[in-house]
């Protein structure tokens, strides 16, 4: 399952740490978190059990204490894994001396010095907002600006995968600024058949029954009208979506089905809210034919 993964220092923020996790978890609505203090398990290596844990999250929140930002503290080491990995960083500020570090200066932290409840208000709806469209569209264009950026500070090796990563990011971004502009676009539906046979015999006498409804997505719908689809194929997206992401599959899935025509597109547009390169492709190989 997906997570938010809470980087501290165990240090002055344990405390801290464990009320946001407490907090998060209890909703609503109820937000997994892996917290390192409830989460690793004994007898096997902490560093890949860490390790795994910020390359399947979905946010690095880091937890920006005294002693957290100081450049020997081991937060440091997840946070910079987390960008290695295109992981967006949500810096929370819990001391108000605590200076942001240096290569996450672009990003604006959120404020826990004063008010816990404001902090974790404002950190819910962030963490709502980046699970919708525009939010997605958001963190590429971040993931898409760390890569430029390490692109000029990679050895010459591995210049021609970060340029890869680039070109890949630029596609999705293009494809999500379409998709954001398409839902803008997206007609209220239309009534469901109930209420358009309370109309009169007139209304009735041209809806449409369900049984007609086009379910060979090869011959292409109507961009916003998700009616055209068979329940099933949405619900399978949903399901194998669902795996990397969580509950917000099912949000992508109606928002990415009012543009989509196929099934192809579909699986494509929807894969772009994975942000693992290598889940993607298990997510577009589990597509049904």
């Amino acid at each position: 399952m997906r997570h938010q993964f809470i980087s501290y220092s165990a240090l002055d923020a344990k405390d801290f740490a464990l009320r946001l996790a407490d907090e998060l978890a209890a909703g609503p609505p109820s937000i997994r978190v892996w917290l390192d203090a409830r989460e690793l398990k004994p007898g096997l290596d902490w560093d890949e059990q860490i390790g795994d844990a910020i390359d399947t999250c979905d946010n690095l929140l880091f937890v920006m204490s005294r002693d957290s930002v100081t450049p020997n503290s081991v937060c440091k080491k997840e946070w910079t894994q987390a960008l290695k990995h295109r992981k967006p960083v949500i810096p929370l500020r819990l001391h108000g001396d605590a200076e942001m570090p240096f290569r996450l200066e672009p990003r604006q932290f959120i404020d826990f010095s004063g008010s816990f409840e404001s902090g974790l208000a404002r950190l819910r709806n962030h963490l709502q907002w980046l699970a919708g469209p525009e939010g997605v569209l958001q963190a590429l264009k971040d993931r898409l600006a760390d890569a430029r950026h390490d692109l000029g500070r990679v050895p010459e090796s591995e210049q021609p995968r970060i340029e890869s990563e680039i070109a890949q990011l630029q596609d999705q971004i293009a494809r999500r600024q379409r998709l954001v502009e398409n839902s803008e676009m997206t007609p209220r539906p239309a009534p469901p058949e109930s209420s358009r046979d309370s109309a009169g015999p007139s209304a009735s006498a041209h809806a449409q029954p369900a049984s007609s409804r086009p379910h060979n997505h090869s011959a292409g719908h109507v961009a916003g009208d998700t009616s055209a689809w068979d329940p099933a194929v949405l619900e399978r997206a949903t399901r194998d979506l669902a795996v990397y992401i969580g509950p917000m599959a099912r949000v992508m899935v109606r928002r990415a089905a009012g543009s989509a025509r196929s099934r192809l597109e579909l699986y494509q547009a929807l894969a772009d809210e994975i942000p693992s390169l290598s889940d993607r492709q298990k997510f577009l190989a589990s597509r049904p034919l």
